[in-house]
């Protein structure tokens, strides 16, 4: 495995643990919850020490200003799309510049993430989300920076964005799509019924697969997936409003490692959780 990938992963369980505050670039004000002030929230996070945060080039740079004393990696964002925007979406785009490669050169960032999206069947969005892979891509495989591409099904709600769709099916040809196009790391929404996410690892033929949070639930209820996606193969969690936007991120965050690298059960992570 690539050095930076590697940093990406507990050195003893193997597994992920990335908190994504990457969340304000989406065009919706209410994803910026919990995380209005990064200077603020960012230490808030740390203290829960996860094994990295995802940003974009925007937030890497207030990160850097902070001079937090912790080695934790970064996932840098690199591209931004339109269709969380809670309104009708008449045009949906994801863009990226190859330029801001260039932030990724940071010693750091550990691996630069991409979209890759399938709304409605929209072939001219999945177009722009393929060449966006193959153009950045052949770059960083060049540079030896690890590529996270993020395969999303998705389908729009009318005033209100999109939302994501858990059909196994669509979900596991995207994600061997974003395997042929030479993604080194996969990160996906929860299949629907859960226990199904099993196909979706095996699917990805041995690159590793971490599962999102997408829109906020219960704490059991994140707590119970991440219990199922580990057990399913996956190799660790992205999750960002659901811990950003809760009353104790760290404490939460320390909840999910209980899971993810001690092979706790939900029980025992509600524990820390609520452990005055």
């Amino acid at each position: 495995m690539n050095k930076r990938l590697e940093g990406m992963f507990n050195s003893k369980s193997g597994k992920c643990i990335n908190i994504a505050l990457d969340l304000g670039v989406f065009g919706d004000r209410s994803f910026s919850k919990g995380i209005e002030d990064l200077s603020k929230a960012l230490p808030e996070i740390v203290k829960g020490k996860p094994d990295a945060i995802q940003l974009n080039p925007g937030g890497l740079k207030i990160y850097n200003s902070l001079n937090l004393d912790t080695d934790i990696a970064i996932a840098l964002r690199l591209d931004v799309t339109n269709v969380y925007e809670a309104r009708d979406i008449e045009y949906p785009w994801d863009t990226a510049n190859i330029a801001t490669l260039q932030d990724a050169f940071a010693k750091n960032v550990n691996v630069v993430v991409l979209n890759l999206l399938n709304l409605d069947e929209n072939s001219r969005l999945q177009e722009q989300c393929i060449q966006n892979i193959q153009l950045i891509g052949a770059k960083c495989r060049e540079e030896g920076i690890p590529l996270m591409v993020e395969p999303l099904v998705m389908t729009a709600k009318p005033g209100a964005g999109s939302a994501s769709v858990g059909d196994v099916d669509k979900i596991a040809a995207l994600v061997r799509q974003a395997v042929e196009l030479g993604a080194d790391l996969i990160k996906v929404d929860p299949t629907n019924p859960m226990s199904d996410f099993g196909q979706i690892v095996e699917i990805a033929s041995g690159i590793p697969v971490l599962v999102r949070g997408g829109g906020s639930v219960p704490a059991r209820e994140l707590l119970e997936r991440t219990r199922t996606a580990i057990d399913t193969g996956a190799s660790g969690v992205v999750y960002g409003r659901n811990i950003v936007q809760h009353p104790t991120p760290a404490k939460f965050i320390q909840a999910i490692r209980a899971i993810v690298h001690k092979d706790a059960s939900v029980d025992q992570a509600m524990l820390v959780l609520e452990k005055k």
